[in-house]
């Protein structure tokens, strides 16, 4: 059973990790981004406030690389970075004003998309899968 358990979540995560979705969504909101950096900006989006190590160990990439693409969404204005108060040699990254509402807009498709999905599951179904969820969030995060 948890091997089937484990391929579900995969599954889910590869849902909402899928590049293609996300960059469909920006289409939408009229911005142009590289894939690596859009993937990028959607992890910033989740994780603010941030830091360059944090995004290269989750993402997978070179501390250089992320640190060169935190250039330019800053430069396109999507992100705001500035010295840790503890640590001048960390910057903080968050989204800015523009990135929050481009943020916005891949969130409320996003979610347009799962409640048609949903659309033939019942209240009390939904409900069960939240608290299923719940738990399971909470299992994991004690695992860290």
């Amino acid at each position: 059973m948890e091997n089937e358990l484990i391929k579900a979540l995969v599954t889910i995560v590869a849902f909402f990790n899928r590049t293609d979705r996300d960059k469909a969504f920006v289409k939408d909101a009229n911005i142009d981004l590289e894939a690596t950096s859009f993937q990028l900006f959607v992890t910033i989006g989740r994780m603010q406030p941030t830091n360059v190590s944090d995004l290269a160990n989750i993402l997978g990439k070179s501390h250089s690389s992320i640190s060169r693409q935190v250039d330019k969404l800053e430069n396109h204005g999507l992100i705001l970075t500035k010295d840790a108060d503890k640590d001048a040699r960390i910057r903080v990254i968050e989204l800015s004003k523009l990135g929050e509402d481009i943020t916005n807009t891949i969130n409320e498709t996003r979610l347009k998309k799962i409640q048609t999905g949903l659309d033939d599951w019942t209240e009390n179904e939904k409900q069960q899968l939240l608290e299923s969820l719940n738990h399971l969030a909470k299992t994991l995060k004690q695992m860290d």
